[in-house]
């Protein structure tokens, strides 16, 4: 888009050098249009050569600002340039289209809504130059003309600086594809085929392993083609992905797991909490399956009128010292920082030979 305008720019000052010629009769100051004509070509160079060698530079603050500013004192210099009376005339005016690049390349680069309100302030170079060009009458078609300007000239720049945005969205979620697709085929033929045999012949030897290697390649496979391992449970409440997320590691490791969950509040949950909490809470069951030997654990969850969720999952495993430094139960990264992130907390009770529970909140 900074591109297209740029070509329009060129077309743009090629106007208005005709503009200049076909009405040197009507100049008043001759000098003043071919000083702005000038300054107008010398821009259109600095921002070409920019775009070749900086593009980086085209969307800072000062040149959008220089842009802008190029634009507002085009409209007012037509009044300056030409004689009276040249001001709501029919006549072709010195800016020509040069103002609306102008907001529409300040959209681009600010954004539909800083795009708009620039966009009104450079209209308003209109009212400006009939006001130098000695108009002092302003019946109601006048008004309406200027104003019409500054309203054209900010609708105009917020829908341009919305569509830009949209496609820098869609820009980004098309790169994700792609990245998503180049992961997938570096691990189709390492990771997957290596799951898929370990599976298979661990079948009969090692029915845990076959399973847990069958689910893990069934996940792996669902957010690389489909983007998201759980995308079918993302609309589900607290409780139901709890449960699910509890008869994953019941199946996989069999281990009785008991979910009680207080929902009272739960209309209220934001989604990333909810991923947060099951996540958290996953990797507990998952840790006690593991590594805790335990042999039951308990699941419970509270939330209240606000929205705030409590989980505790509490086995009754061999326990650790969890104010060791260690990250071997995955505690740092799954459990920790992931409710951190999510803005909420987490807390590990532990004794050896006691069990573990773990406590989440999000607020």
């Amino acid at each position: 888009m900074i591109q297209g305008i740029g070509v329009a720019r060129w077309a743009v000052w090629v106007w208005l050098c005709l503009t200049a010629l076909l009405q040197r009769e009507d100049l008043l100051h001759p000098v003043v249009a071919l000083a702005a004509v000038a300054i107008a070509l010398g821009w259109a160079a600095l921002c070409t050569t920019l775009l070749a060698k900086r593009p980086e530079l085209l969307v800072s603050p000062q040149i959008v600002i220089t842009e802008l500013a190029l634009g507002w004192g085009l409209l007012v210099s037509d009044g300056w340039v030409f004689k009276p009376g040249h001001s709501f005339q029919h006549g072709q005016n010195l800016a020509g289209s040069w103002p609306l690049l102008a907001v529409l390349f300040g959209a681009t680069a600010l954004g539909p809504w800083w795009g708009g309100g620039l966009g009104a302030a450079v209209g308003t170079g209109r009212l400006f130059g009939a006001l130098v060009n000695g108009v002092r009458d302003w019946p109601g078609d006048r008004v309406v003309s200027g104003v019409a300007t500054i309203f054209f000239y900010a609708v105009g720049a917020h829908v341009w600086g919305f569509v830009t945005r949209r496609l820098r969205e869609v820009e980004n979620e098309v790169a994700m594809v792609h990245a998503r697709e180049e992961v997938a085929r570096t691990l189709h033929d390492g990771v997957l085929q290596t799951l898929a045999l370990v599976e298979r012949r661990t079948r009969s030897s090692d029915p845990e392993l076959a399973t847990v290697a069958r689910r893990s390649d069934r996940e792996l496979r669902a957010w690389l083609f489909h983007g998201n391992a759980d995308e079918d449970d993302t609309d589900a409440g607290l409780a139901v992905q709890l449960r699910k997320a509890a008869d994953r590691v019941s199946q996989s490791y069999d281990l009785p797991i008991t979910v009680s969950v207080v929902d009272d509040g739960e209309q209220h949950l934001d989604p990333k909490a909810i991923a947060a909490i099951v996540g958290a809470s996953g990797e507990a069951l998952t840790n006690a399956a593991k590594h805790a030997e335990a042999t039951r654990v308990v699941v419970f969850a509270e939330v209240d009128d606000e929205g705030a969720v409590f989980v505790s999952v509490r086995d009754d495993g061999r326990g650790f010292d969890a104010a060791e430094p260690t990250d071997r139960l995955g505690v740092e990264h799954s459990i920790r920082r992931r409710m951190s992130d999510a803005g909420g907390r987490s807390e590990i009770v532990s004794e050896l030979t006691k069990g573990t529970e773990v406590r989440l909140w999000t607020t």
